[in-house]
């Protein structure tokens, strides 16, 4: 799996415990809404896990996300399976140094195709691409998001705060492999650093453009 597919996209919950509260539909897209709309800057720790569909552990990997309105994004994947992506808001670039490459696309600000921009994007978009449904227990929700276009990338999303905080994600796709993400060290509208969000290709790499 890319990166571009498990990217942006969040300690990992427990999908079996019982809520004390549950709803869907335009009260469940609000309370979603309310809590993305303050997030102006994000930076977190993350441990990314992804098992296939037999439950087998594909990948484990460690990092640094860093991201800020409007579309910026810095995810910084450590060795063995480094690989950094970058977008400055026009575009995005994935740089893999074991490779020596790095791809070059557009960035799009469609969360529908691109769930890391659920953190910097468009709050109002949330009911045109999703179906969402959520659950409560305690300082404690969970969202659920199935996307309402045939073409996304994935068949739902969850997304898990604590108190305010987002703490965890987790992502589905059609071959039933699942993408879990765990946040730590988490700071919400910190300062952050802009340069973060410039990358110049180092030398001698091959430049892949993907339009």
């Amino acid at each position: 799996m890319t990166l571009w597919r498990t990217l942006v996209p969040l300690v990992l919950f427990s999908l079996a415990s019982l809520p004390t509260w549950a709803g869907g539909g335009d009260g469940a897209v609000a309370a979603l809404g309310k809590r993305l709309a303050p997030l102006e800057t994000l930076s977190a720790r993350f441990n990314q896990t992804v098992t296939s569909a037999d439950g087998y552990i594909a990948q484990e990997t460690t990092g640094k996300l860093t991201v800020a309105r409007p579309g910026k994004v810095r995810w910084h994947s450590d060795p063995p399976y480094e690989q950094l992506v970058v977008s400055d808001a026009k575009t995005l670039w994935l740089h893999d140094p074991d490779l020596e490459q790095v791809t070059v696309r557009p960035f799009s600000n469609d969360i529908s195709r691109t769930p890391a921009v659920l953190f910097i994007g468009a709050v109002d978009d949330l009911a045109r691409d999703y179906a969402v449904t959520a659950e409560e227990e305690g300082n404690r929700s969970l969202y659920w998001l199935a996307p309402k276009g045939s073409d996304a990338l994935y068949e739902r999303i969850s997304i898990e705060f604590v108190d305010d905080q987002p703490t965890a994600m987790a992502l589905w796709d059609s071959l039933g492999q699942v993408t879990r993400i765990g946040f730590s060290e988490v700071v919400v509208n910190g300062p952050v650093n802009d340069a973060d969000f410039r990358f110049t290709p180092p030398p001698g790499v091959d430049i892949l453009h993907d339009d």
